[in-house]
């Protein structure tokens, strides 16, 4: 027999207990910071053997979810665990008269993630290459003033939605990983407080650095335009950034495959390369 239901701390025995077949497992790992979170909802697909499979559902600003968490394991897995285990979770948050909007990103190599995400009236919108740059003391950038802070929430939340305004943007990145369509809605005030926002001298281009946690610290680099690699003054930004902190943070850039695939050589080492883009579905519940 087969049962879906939302998973508490009482069950982080069984989550431990399965093979996902991926070391060091983060989501295994993470299981109690993310029962904690009143943001996110987890679920498990149980069935006579055990735990099959478990997903979840986190609840950003807007009405917006991201779909994910999705781990299988290997003993049960082909037996359609995971659509059933996501169709409830759509089923859940088509409840909740909050959400609107459900978005999920898997790998373009991952077909078998894309065949599942196709079951469940899910649509591919776009596409990105998520950067990281493992190692920033490799980059050797001519010499440029910093960009200059922006001070205020008021002044931040500003810059930031005529940015948007500016080349139409569809996807705003939220946190690493987790893209959401844009609205001025989503950037409510605590989270603007929590950015550091930069723009260059005649005021035509910003750029935001995030702290994020995803498995390590990161600082996650927004930008909405394609010549971020022709922006000296970002980039000293950024390094000054990172040296007046106190974490060992690792810078991480969302960009279009194009530019990823044309990173010029002063960059290239210290980027780990990544040419599999991460692909955007999502669908509208409201």
């Amino acid at each position: 027999m087969t049962t879906i239901r939302q998973l508490t701390m009482d069950d982080y025995r069984a989550v431990l207990d399965m093979q996902t077949g991926i070391e060091d497992d983060y989501v295994l790992n993470i299981f109690p910071k993310l029962i904690e979170n009143p943001a996110q909802s987890l679920f498990g697909l149980m069935t006579e053997e055990g735990l099959a499979a478990v997903a979840g559902v986190f609840r950003l600003p807007n009405g917006n979810g991201i779909l994910g968490r999705l781990r299988s394991d290997i003993r049960y897995q082909s037996k359609g665990n995971a659509t059933a285990l996501l169709k409830h979770i759509i089923a859940y948050c088509e409840q909740d008269p909050r959400m609107n909007w459900l978005g999920a990103i898997t790998r373009k190599s991952n077909l078998p993630a894309q065949r599942v995400l196709d079951k469940l009236d899910m649509h591919s919108d776009s596409h990105f290459i998520s950067l990281v740059m493992e190692d920033p003391g490799k980059v050797k950038v001519p010499a440029a003033a910093p960009w200059l802070p922006i001070e205020g929430t008021k002044a931040k939340r500003d810059a930031i939605e005529q940015a948007a305004k500016e080349v139409a943007l569809a996807f705003y990145p939220y946190e690493a990983y987790f893209p959401i369509p844009y609205a001025s809605a989503i950037l409510e005030d605590a989270y603007i407080e929590n950015l550091s926002v930069f723009r260059n001298t005649d005021a035509s281009r910003i750029m935001v650095i995030q702290e994020d946690f995803k498995g390590r610290d990161i600082a996650q680099i927004q930008y909405f335009w394609p010549d971020v690699f022709e922006q000296d003054g970002l980039w000293a930004a950024v390094f000054h950034y990172l040296q007046q902190s106190g974490k060992q943070l690792v810078p991480q850039l969302d960009v279009l495959p194009e530019t990823a695939f044309n990173i010029p050589a002063v960059f290239r080492d210290s980027f780990t390369k990544d040419d599999d883009p991460w692909l955007i579905y999502g669908r509208y519940i409201r």
